[in-house]
């Protein structure tokens, strides 16, 4: 079997895992998918960086363990004002993967790069590639980098493939993040998958079909057929039923003060993580066992 071929067989195997899963995995499974990044891309190392509203980065942690040094003491910050790979996304909003080598000259002038490329000598990196999970106020992203050869116009298809399917798994992952474990418990028993569950989710937080979409990063067309399967397993026939037969069932909680059958409530849920959606790795712990300094 070829070398392309067992890193697609195991990108679909992640997929798979994290769609088709049943409910209740706290951590998402950022070790593996950096392993997959690596083995991709023939890279030396790859991290996971969350830059915050001003444009600073923050590496939130980075794979394998201790490749990248502490920072060394050069006075350069990573920034819009020094990364290339940076300045390009707060210039010019893009949501797709990006080589460092082909930032232009427009956005990130030759002395820029040249500065930037002194600094990361020091952590053993040459050469970057970036897949942007969120670019907006800010930014998250996974970076592999290697030391030696760029990566070619082959590693860039390959980045703009992958990208779609990690963004979506990431973006499942936050919808279900905050679920207590006693209601995946619950809809485990449904017989509901991961994905299923993260569109009954929505759906009970009033959005439509093309909504759910965006907001999962898939077509109007796979939410329909996923509404459909959960029409079938909840034995209801419209959105509005599924809704309050899932309430009914625990598997999703009340409106606020709404309250349970016979005046009771839902069980206390699991302390919410301190924060947002737009700084969801913003806090100084996470779920994922990640912890940084918060951004901002």
């Amino acid at each position: 079997m070829s070398r392309a071929t067992t890193c697609h067989a195991a990108w679909l195997e992640l997929v798979g895992d994290l769609l088709q899963g049943q409910p209740g995995a706290r951590d998402f499974p950022h070790a593996r998918v950096a392993g997959l990044l690596q083995e991709s891309f023939d890279a030396a190392c790859c991290s996971l960086h969350a830059v915050d509203g001003a444009w600073v980065d923050h590496v939130v942690a980075g794979w394998p363990e201790g490749y990248l040094p502490r920072v060394p003491s050069l006075g350069v910050l990573p920034d819009a004002t020094t990364h290339p790979l940076i300045r390009w996304y707060s210039v010019t909003g893009s949501s797709a993967a990006q080589v460092l080598g082909r930032v232009p000259r427009e956005v990130a002038p030759a002395a820029m790069t040249a500065e930037w490329s002194a600094f990361a000598r020091h952590f053993g990196i040459t050469h970057q590639l970036s897949l942007p999970l969120r670019v907006g106020n800010g930014m998250e992203a996974y970076v592999v980098s290697r030391p030696d050869d760029d990566f070619t116009d082959a590693d860039a298809g390959l980045a703009t493939l992958v990208l779609p399917a990690l963004t979506a798994l990431v973006r499942q992952h936050r919808v279900l993040l905050d679920v207590p474990a006693w209601r995946c418990d619950r809809v485990r028993a449904a017989g509901l998958t991961e994905r299923e569950f993260a569109v009954l989710t929505l759906l009970g937080e009033g959005l439509t079909a093309q909504a759910i979409a965006h907001r999962l990063t898939a077509s109007p067309r796979t939410v329909q057929k996923h509404l459909e399967h959960l029409y079938r397993k909840l034995g209801v026939r419209d959105r509005l039923m599924a809704v309050q037969r899932a309430r009914d069932a625990g598997l999703l909680a009340r409106p606020p003060g709404s309250g349970g059958p016979r005046g009771t409530t839902d069980p206390a849920p699991l302390v919410p993580h301190p924060r947002g959606e737009d700084h969801h790795l913003a806090a100084p712990a996470s779920r994922s066992g990640v912890r940084r300094r918060p951004a901002g």
